[in-house]
């Protein structure tokens, strides 16, 4: 599992939580909605670089009163768990969290071309967290612990994150096959406190892995628009325009983002290998113990290709990709439309704006 996979539910809780208002930062940019953003928000956009850069900005929006309560109840339920392990766990406070949020509102209240310039596209410029927020006391508990605690202690708090099946394929090449989403109580203390106090609160709510179907079709639906003979003369105009930029290797648009992710990706790999090369699978914060010189390169390298990246799509590609995606994402409305209000409705709701 990498740590990317983890963050797509970052950009779907900022997502549930954004207001529909006009005055969005979401709508501040001279882009509209394409079809499939209006029922998929910060998920998908048909914008430049990161989903979230063009689609999930949100002006200050405070937790409801239902909210916050939940979320105490499910930080006290934590901390319970914890202490019934052998751990000592300090349940945040709906403040806290608000708190810990204030850097991605900032951020994405940007304009995409400031976005660029100041975060690249997001991955891990922000991922990182806020270095003047209060410390984190569960984190100090943590950095506390030798080794063998420390494990242990993840254990509990997140539950055994190593159950991936591997397969081989004809070739005979190692495959990683996703693993079964684990019971609640194989999740730790905090898929258990999940579970009680946001799963069971829904009632019939809807299975997330209901929409695996509409996800494939949505991804291939991504590839057709991608792979579409119409953007043939702007994909080799944006390749020129990164050519004098001074990124000459990229093909496509895409693989300017993918670049980032990739260096991302070897880093913190990297850093979860133990000393005999083995990884803990702990789903510890990914940022903790990454060589922090190659991640400022890494982070310095993401913020110079974004900006010559977004300017390239500006100026050679966007506007004769968003009309093709436009056009292919109308009529993918149109068939899928049943599925897809479910889905929002659904994402909606578990973000309390119901």
């Amino acid at each position: 599992m990498t740590m990317w996979a983890s963050m797509g539910a970052v950009a779907l809780v900022l997502t549930a939580c954004s207001d529909d208002s006009d005055d969005t930062a979401a709508s501040s940019s001279s882009d509209e909605q394409s079809p499939l953003e209006e029922y998929m928000g910060g998920m998908y956009s048909s914008g430049f670089g990161n989903r979230a850069v063009s689609s999930v900005g949100s002006e200050d929006r405070e937790m409801s009163e239902e909210e916050r309560q939940n979320f105490q109840r499910f930080e006290e339920l934590v901390a319970e768990c914890m202490q019934e392990e052998g751990f000592e766990y300090v349940p945040r406070s709906a403040d806290d969290l608000e708190s810990a949020n204030s850097e991605f509102e900032e951020a994405f209240a940007l304009e995409p071309e400031e976005f660029a310039e100041e975060y690249g596209y997001g991955f891990t410029t922000l991922m990182a967290g806020n270095e003047e927020e209060p410390a984190d006391p569960n984190e100090e508990i943590r950095e506390d612990m030798s080794e063998t605690e420390r494990e242990a202690y993840d254990r509990a708090l997140w539950g055994d994150m190593t159950g991936t099946e591997e397969a081989v394929s004809e070739e005979g090449a190692e495959q990683t096959a996703p693993p079964e989403p684990p019971a609640p109580e194989d999740r730790g203390c905090q898929g258990q406190a999940s579970a009680e106090v946001y799963e069971q609160s829904e009632g019939e709510s809807v299975d997330m892995r209901d929409f695996d179907g509409l996800m494939s079709d949505v991804s291939a639906l991504q590839e057709r628009i991608r792979s579409d003979p119409r953007l043939e003369d702007a994909v080799s105009e944006w390749q020129h325009c990164m050519a004098d930029g001074g990124y000459p290797d990229f093909e496509h648009p895409d693989d300017a983002e993918q670049s980032v992710l990739q260096r991302m990706n070897e880093l913190y790999t990297a850093s979860q290998e133990g000393e005999d090369g083995g990884s803990s699978g702990m789903m510890t914060n990914p940022f903790d113990e990454l060589d922090q010189e190659e991640l400022a390169e890494i982070q310095e390298y993401e913020v110079d290709v974004a900006t010559v990246d977004y300017a390239c799509q500006q100026e050679h590609y966007l506007e004769t990709y968003r009309e093709v995606a436009f056009e292919m994402e109308e009529e993918f409305v149109e068939q899928h439309k049943e599925e897809l209000e479910q889905f929002r409705d659904e994402v909606v709701q578990r973000g309390g704006q119901g």
